[in-house]
């Protein structure tokens, strides 16, 4: 089976050098839902590299998954039934069940005005929805605990160490520091930075930690001293061509698709470097210092999610 066709399992390289994958596709697995319409009309929008993970984490076939959708009230209850092994079995960071937990106030919300579904499905939705909520409060919790302020320092540092042990070589520099940030994002430190209990000061002192841990790395990757410019197109987001690592060959693809959410008006460095856009948005420059390309894509990547705070 080829690299482009094969499923993505939780077990993969990939999953172990994008630790952040597993979180952001059960997100998507959620967002897909539907109890009006086609349940799963979202998912069928989605890129061939979703496809892969869904064939890897749920076990199913595209043509067993076809099965399931064919009929919408199985189709919903058994797409509750997975999200809820996903969620016990997956997920490990509060944006990831901030997110979930979001749409399945919507599901609930739609069930109320959908006839067709059964009373088991709606008491199916609450029980999944109470767990969540519980799982979420406990991190919630947990963030006012000094252990978490060690936690989100190991998140940081086993992240900045994929970077540094050559685990992202197969991206250009500005996208090793995009997936650097996700990996942060959907760790304990976004956990930390989302988290309405958290310390304002020592959240600004965590970004600011990281974006001169992503400016030093940038200008280690580039040859150059952090206060020297040097060309976007040319360097920061040059492609890596015939490099990849046993296992990774995917990572340029992962990387694009944890970046499919974004916009380029609201985050033109994150999506030039995950996506290798070609022109460049006018608002990134031509020319940048690392540190300008380590604040812009924290900023992109992180301010964003404080926003909902």
């Amino acid at each position: 089976m080829s690299d482009d066709s094969r499923p993505i399992g939780p077990d993969s390289p990939l999953c172990d050098t994008l630790t952040c994958l597993p979180e952001k596709f059960v997100v998507d697995f959620a967002n897909g839902i539907d109890v009006v319409g086609d349940h799963l009309r979202e998912q069928d929008r989605r890129t061939g590299f979703f496809s892969r993970l869904l064939d890897g984490f749920t076990g199913r076939s595209g043509d067993r998954q076809a099965q399931i959708n064919a009929g919408l009230a199985h189709g919903v209850k058994g797409s509750l039934e997975q999200l809820n092994d996903l969620t016990e079995s997956v997920v490990k960071s509060g944006l990831a069940l901030d997110e979930v937990i979001r749409k399945i106030a919507v599901v609930k919300d739609q069930l109320a005005q959908v006839a067709q579904h059964s009373a088991s499905v709606r008491q199916q939705v609450d029980m999944l929805s109470d767990r969540l909520d519980a799982r979420l409060d406990a991190l919630w919790d947990e963030t006012n605990r000094i252990g978490f302020i060690q936690k989100v320092q190991l998140n940081m540092d086993a992240a900045f160490y994929k970077w540094v042990s050559g685990r992202f070589n197969a991206l250009a520099p500005a996208a090793r520091c995009y997936a650097v940030l996700e990996e942060l994002r959907w760790g304990a430190l976004g956990e930390y930075c989302s988290s309405p209990h958290a310390d304002p000061r020592q959240r600004r002192e965590f970004l600011q930690m990281v974006v001169d841990r992503a400016t030093h790395q940038l200008a280690v990757d580039a040859a150059i001293s952090p206060e020297s410019p040097a060309g976007t197109l040319e360097v920061w987001m040059a492609p890596q061509p015939g490099w990849a690592a046993p296992g990774e060959g995917d990572i340029k693809s992962a990387v694009a698709y944890l970046a499919d959410g974004m916009t380029v008006e609201a985050a033109p460095f994150a999506t030039s470097a995950a996506l290798q856009s070609i022109p460049l948005p006018l608002t990134v420059p031509r020319v940048a210092r690392p540190r300008r390309i380590a604040t812009a894509i924290v900023e992109e990547v992180i301010y964003s999610e404080l926003r909902h705070v």
